[in-house]
């Protein structure tokens, strides 16, 4: 990260917040392969590649369709976490954050802050909603003391405008 970015994360006010006080904590449904039929809507696991995609299914009506939120694996790869701009359903392997301010670029301010959460859980100590919603990230705040979406945004866009020219792309 160069110098310039940097600075602009040290120049703001963090503070520690639990994770059940700005995200709505919702955990996926069970559906084993088995039973699941092929179709259209990604079907997010615990899978730590393909952004959690385990599989393309026709949700059965008991199965919550969400959009623009966060996943975060309980299990498996515990603390993969990935934002999904499109519409999805989640298996009881996952989590699914909500906050209305999420989007791609705070999305992806704040997978590498949650992420940090592989190291405190595994397969043996998995972690469930009411360890999720005590568990404390420390983000950018604003002047009434909540998180500053709008600088991670920003800060966001600033890192995609010297990283993106960087980047190769494979020509079909």
């Amino acid at each position: 990260m160069n110098a310039t970015l940097q600075n602009k994360l040290k120049s703001v006010e963090w503070k520690e917040f639990k994770i059940g006080s700005i995200f709505e904590i919702k955990r996926g449904k069970r559906l084993v392969k088995q039973e699941q039929q092929p179709g259209k809507v990604p079907y997010i696991s615990s899978t730590a590649e393909n952004n959690g995609i385990d599989n393309f299914i026709t949700p059965p009506d008991y199965m919550e369709i969400h959009s623009h939120c966060l996943t975060i694996a309980n299990s498996g790869s515990v603390g993969a976490t990935f934002y999904h701009p499109y519409k999805f359903v989640a298996s009881d392997h996952v989590t699914v954050l909500k906050n209305e301010n999420l989007n791609e670029h705070t999305g992806q301010f704040i997978i590498p802050i949650l992420n940090r959460l592989k190291d405190k859980y595994s397969f043996n100590r998995e972690l469930n909603n009411t360890r999720l919603k005590n568990e404390t990230i420390i983000l950018p705040v604003n002047k009434n003391g909540e998180p500053d979406w709008s600088s991670m945004e920003d800060f966001m866009k600033e890192v995609e405008k010297v990283v993106k020219p960087k980047m190769k792309f494979k020509k079909h």
